[in-house]
């Protein structure tokens, strides 16, 4: 009795954590979201099924617990299928309705075991395990035909999580033929152990979790020579002003200049440039107001030297026009006064 409250809390406590980790996939990862929805749903019907016990015996309840187990169980098969045949893509945006039609016994046999009882869930059990190994078996053959298209970190993921799944195939099928309950308890902890080592794989798996660049931090000499530049001599309002131009005036090498500008702001030179240059109208725009200062005056003494070139980096800086700008922050009669 102790060793299955240990079993049922060890496989009780995976259903948060393949939930989370399925939610961490589909809500917050947002490149690839359908790709890393089916790892996301995969996770979660690897949980729910190795978690029957928690549904069974902490939980009491066996039928509407075997129900939801075996709606995790059969899923686990064409998910697997359908993320390991996808996984070439750079990107695919909706399933086939053909491919949603894999989904459609788990539907039923969860149906079927929910008015009819553990019993008609025992030969169903076994013949979806089964189903599931040979979706693996397809998804394997699938890997090995296509072993050119997939390289590096997505190749050796693919293999650990295909390797991992198909290991819980076969303690599934192992679990329907014993006949001793501490051979099932065993098994059912092996489960939960290859559950939590795949959660843990995953989270040091550089495509699914990407690690953070360290910050990289320009020369200090030049940063500060570059703060000398714009904040007392305001060189940025040199028109045409071009990188070469820049880095003389400090007396540094270029590649020097613009690789410390990237560091430090995150922007190329000219971004950086006419950043300021945007900065520098917003503080004047009070003032156009009470001088009545056309936006292009502004501009070009900020060191614009189109009124283009102005309109596209303000876009880029604010998100708006200038107009929408005044408008926003202004009001409609500081623009009609300035017309």
């Amino acid at each position: 009795m102790d060793l299955m409250l240990i079993l049922s809390f060890l496989s009780g406590i995976a259903i948060p954590g393949g939930l989370l980790l399925g939610a961490y996939f589909y809500f917050i990862r947002k490149e690839n979201r359908l790709k890393l929805g089916l790892l996301a749903m995969l996770f979660a019907a690897l949980a729910i099924r190795c978690s029957k016990s928690f549904f069974c015996f902490s939980l009491n309840l066996p039928d509407m617990g075997m129900a939801i187990s075996y709606l995790g169980l059969a899923c686990i098969g064409p998910i697997t299928w359908l993320y390991i045949s996808n996984a070439p893509k750079a990107e695919f945006k909706t399933l086939r309705k053909q491919e949603l039609l894999h989904f459609l016994p788990s539907l039923l046999g969860f149906v079927a075991i929910t008015f009819y009882g553990k019993e008609f869930a025992v030969e169903l059990y076994m013949y979806t395990t089964y189903l599931m190994l040979v979706y693996l078996l397809i998804s394997w053959g699938y890997m090995i035909k296509h072993s050119n298209k997939i390289t590096g970190p997505l190749f050796k993921w693919n293999i650990i999580l295909l390797t991992t799944v198909t290991l819980f195939c076969l303690i599934f099928l192992f679990q329907y033929y014993t006949n001793e309950l501490l051979h099932y308890t065993i098994a059912s902890g092996v489960s939960s152990f290859l559950f939590y080592a795949l959660f843990f794989i995953s989270l040091k798996t550089p495509i699914l979790f990407p690690k953070k660049k360290p910050v990289q931090k320009g020369d200090p000499e030049v940063i500060q020579k570059v703060n000398q530049a714009i904040k007392k001599e305001k060189i940025y309002r040199v028109p045409s002003l071009t990188l070469d131009k820049f880095s003389k005036e400090l007396g540094f090498p270029s590649y020097l200049v613009s690789r410390t500008i990237r560091a430090e702001y995150e922007k190329s030179f000219s971004e950086f440039i006419n950043h300021l240059r945007v900065q520098e109208v917003i503080e004047k725009l009070p003032e156009r107001e009470q001088e009545h200062h056309k936006i292009e005056g502004l501009a070009y003494s900020a060191g614009f030297n189109t009124p283009s070139t102005f309109y596209a980096a303000f876009k880029k800086v604010t998100g708006m026009s200038p107009t929408e700008y005044e408008e926003q922050f202004f009001g409609v009669d500081n623009l009609v006064s300035q017309s």
